[in-house]
C-alpha cells in the first residue's frame, strides 16, 4: 500500500486514564505543523488478551479492517514486558502498528510522553526505520531490533541506567487512578467519621491526645492507615498469586502496584477525616472549657492532637468492615481486576458464540 500524507491513523485505547490522555494530545495536536501531516481517529475500546496475555490483535485488525487507514496505534494500560525489561512502544513496521504501554511511560509528566512517542512512533513507521532517541522527540528509552512473525519490528524500553521496573509499577498506580477511589469508599469515610467524632466530646481522648508524643501519634496513624489497606485489600481479595501472572516478579510488580494504590486512597481519605474533625472541634470545643477540664491554657496544637488521635481511632474502629460502595468499584480499581476482566468478557464472547 503506498502512502501520502495526509496519513490516516486509527488510535484505539483502553477506556480510563489511556483515552482521557490521547484525548488531551489530539486537542493540543498542531495541525500546521510536522504533526499535521497525520490525521488521527481516535476508537475508546477494551483492547482484548488472548489466554497467554498478550494482546488479541486478530480482533483489534478486525476492528479497523473496514476503515483502511495507513497506520494503526495501540495505547494500552496492560504492561508489556520483553524479558526483564518495560516496553514502552512495540514498532511493528510489515503492519504498520505501534503499540504504547502507558504504565511504561511512569507518573511524572505522561501527558507530555504521550505525545512525544505517539508522533516518534508514527514518524518510525512512515519511514520504515527505528527511531534515533537522541534526534527524535522522545529522549528517553533505547531501541531493540527484533523479528516477529508478521515481519520486522523493534520496541523501545528504559535504558539501563534508569529503574524501568520501578517506573512502570508507578505508571500501574497512575493507571489505577487512586485520588477517583475515595469517592468510592463513602461508607468507610462514613464509618470512620461517625467514631472519630466521638473524641469531640470525650475529655479523655484530649487528656490521651495532649499526653502523647508525635512519634506515638505518628505510629498510631500509620497502624490505622496499614490496617484499613490489609482489610480492603484482602477483603476483596485484591492480592494475586504468582501462578495468576506466571512469575512471582509479575505477581510482586502488581501487588505493589495495588497496594500503593490503597495506601494513596486511605491516606486521602485519612486527611479528609483529620481536616474534618479538626474543623468540628475548632466549633465545639470551647478553648476556656478545654483550658478547664485539662487543667492547662489551651492552644490550637491541642485541637490538631485531638483531631489526629480521632481520626487515627475512627479509621480502625469504624472502617474495618466497610467496604467500597459496590462491586463494580472493585472490579475497575486494580490492574490486575481489569486484566482479570478482559479474560472473562473474552470466554463470555466465547460462550455466546458456541
Amino acid at each position: 500500500m503506498v502512502m501520502s500524507p495526509p496519513y490516516s491513523v486509527d488510535v484505539l485505547s483502553d477506556p480510563g486514564l489511556p483515552s482521557r490522555m490521547l484525548s488531551k494530545v489530539l486537542i493540543e495536536t498542531d495541525s500546521g505543523g510536522a504533526e499535521g501531516k497525520y490525521r488521527l481517529i481516535h476508537n475508546k475500546r477494551q483492547i482484548p488478551l488472548r489466554t497467554d496475555g498478550t494482546l488479541d490483535l486478530d480482533t483489534v485488525r478486525g476492528w479497523t479492517h473496514k476503515d483502511e487507514a495507513d497506520l494503526l496505534v495501540i495505547i494500552t494500560e496492560i504492561p508489556r514486558r520483553a524479558g526483564r525489561r518495560p516496553k514502552l512502544v512495540g514498532l511493528h513496521f510489515t503492519e504498520r502498528l505501534a503499540i504504547i504501554s502507558l504504565p511504561a511511560l511512569g507518573w511524572l509528566g505522561l501527558h507530555d510522553k504521550l505525545r512525544r512517542v505517539i508522533f516518534d512512533s508514527l514518524d518510525a513507521l512512515v519511514e520504515q526505520r527505528s527511531p534515533e532517541i537522541g534526534k527524535a522527540r522522545m529522549r528517553f528509552g533505547t531501541v531493540h531490533e527484533q523479528h516477529s512473525e508478521t515481519g520486522r519490528s523493534a520496541y523501545i524500553a528504559s535504558p539501563w541506567w534508569r529503574p524501568g521496573r520501578i517506573s512502570m509499577v508507578l505508571g500501574m498506580v497512575r493507571t489505577n487512578e487512586p485520588l477517583a477511589a475515595v469517592p468510592k469508599l463513602s461508607s468507610v469515610l462514613a464509618a470512620a467519621t461517625g467514631t472519630a467524632a466521638f473524641g469531640i466530646f470525650y475529655s479523655s481522648i484530649w487528656e490521651m491526645a495532649d499526653s502523647s508524643p508525635p512519634w506515638r501519634l505518628w505510629l498510631i496513624t500509620g497502624c490505622a492507615l496499614v490496617l484499613i489497606v490489609l482489610w480492603l485489600l484482602f477483603a476483596n481479595r485484591l492480592w494475586e498469586r504468582a501462578h495468576q501472572w506466571g512469575s512471582l516478579e509479575e505477581s510482586a510488580m502488581y501487588n505493589v502496584a495495588t497496594v500503593a494504590t490503597l495506601g494513596l486512597a486511605v491516606a486521602v481519605l485519612y486527611l479528609g477525616l483529620f481536616l474534618s474533625i479538626f474543623l468540628t472541634g475548632l466549633i465545639v470545643i470551647d478553648p476556656g472549657f478545654m483550658a478547664q477540664t485539662m487543667g492547662a491554657e489551651a492552644s490550637l496544637q491541642n485541637y490538631v492532637d485531638i483531631a489526629w488521635l480521632a481520626a487515627s481511632l475512627g479509621t480502625v474502629a469504624g472502617a474495618v468492615g466497610s467496604n467500597f460502595d459496590s462491586e463494580r468499584a472493585v472490579r475497575d480499581l486494580t490492574n490486575g481486576r481489569r486484566q482479570a476482566q478482559r479474560y472473562w468478557q473474552r470466554e463470555k464472547e466465547r460462550d455466546e458464540r458456541s
